[in-house]
């Protein structure tokens, strides 16, 4: 039996059934500007989509002025597809810490991606993982000293986490939606069966518009539903330059402006830089945010590839040249 229609019919069911949701919780999820060069970082259903295997790795430092405890995160993942072209698959290993508290997170990333049309393609990706959450209780400056919550030295818990996506793509345009926190059990926090980690939802579109044939412009944005604050809106313009390098722009919707840029070293390396500044009064005490990127291309039939969607914009070219 092929188990397929099942999972596409009970992911589209769990992630429309968080746009009813109530807030309750704040962000949680790592926030990175270099989700344009690898869409798995946000949806699962973008494992295998470039065409071939792609590994990034990602330096991130927010607040770079803060003086201990400045949140950062170290990221490596990659994802491909395996040998039938429909399935694709990947991995994410990523360190997070701020303050007293950090995570160590390993997850994997499957998708099945299907036609629904002549240049239409329809994804369905699963993310499953498991999260070490760990606070240094003992290293926190606190009120009263007395305080039973702070007598143990550290607070630790291996988190079960799930999570899905999907995506439709076009050789000119590409949309999706995820759930990367779809289901956790993460009770042992406080030991009660309370969920500390919650829900939360992403809705992502961009296009592609080829101008020349060396320069290609790719207009994005990312919306993000995060629990008890208000919603995030990224919108990017990306410039790629095919063979040499890709520049660009971004604004978070009345919080900061990102400057994104990735250089072509060789035909499977990238190498990439982000600076992003708050546009709020944080900016003059706590500094700009900082991300490099290492990204490796195998198997690329392509000479550039901005995005994860390689494949697609192959298709893309060969339309205009009928």
């Amino acid at each position: 039996m092929n188990a397929f229609p099942h999972l596409q019919a009970a992911c589209l069911a769990l992630v429309a059934s968080l746009l009813g949701q109530a807030p309750m919780h704040a962000q949680q999820d790592v926030l990175t500007g270099q989700y344009l060069f690898n869409t798995t970082l946000v949806n699962p259903a973008a494992a295998g989509s470039a065409g071939h295997w792609q590994t990034i790795a990602m330096r991130r430092i927010q607040w770079a002025a803060f003086k201990g405890g400045a949140p950062n995160t170290s990221i490596l993942s990659g994802h491909g597809l395996v040998s039938d072209p429909s399935l694709g698959v990947g991995a994410t290993v990523a360190v997070d810490a701020i303050g007293i508290n950090s995570t160590f997170e390993f997850a994997s990333q499957g998708a099945y991606h299907m036609g629904v049309a002549s240049d239409i393609q329809l994804s369905f990706g699963l993310r499953g993982g498991l999260m070490q959450y760990r606070s240094q209780l003992a290293l926190a400056d606190v009120i009263d000293p007395a305080d039973p919550l702070y007598q143990g030295t550290q607070l630790s818990a291996w988190i079960p986490r799930f999570g899905c996506g999907l995506m439709v793509r076009h050789p000119a345009w590409d949309a999706g939606i995820s759930a990367p926190t779809l289901f956790v059990v993460d009770n042992a926090l406080d030991g009660t069966i309370t969920s500390f980690y919650r829900n939360h939802l992403y809705a992502h579109a961009g296009y592609h518009a080829s101008l020349t044939p060396w320069l290609t412009l790719h207009p994005s944005v990312l919306f993000r539903s995060t629990p008890d604050v208000p919603s995030i809106l990224d919108v990017n313009l990306l410039a790629e330059f095919t063979g040499v390098a890709s520049v660009g722009v971004g604004w978070r919707v009345a919080n900061s402006l990102t400057a994104i840029t990735q250089f072509q070293i060789t035909e499977e390396l990238r190498i990439g830089y982000t600076a992003e500044f708050a546009a709020t009064d944080i900016q003059r005490v706590a500094g700009g945010t900082h991300e490099v990127v290492l990204l490796w291309d195998f198997g690329k039939t392509s000479a550039s590839n901005p995005s994860n969607f390689g494949a697609i914009r192959a298709e893309l070219s060969a339309l205009q040249r009928r």
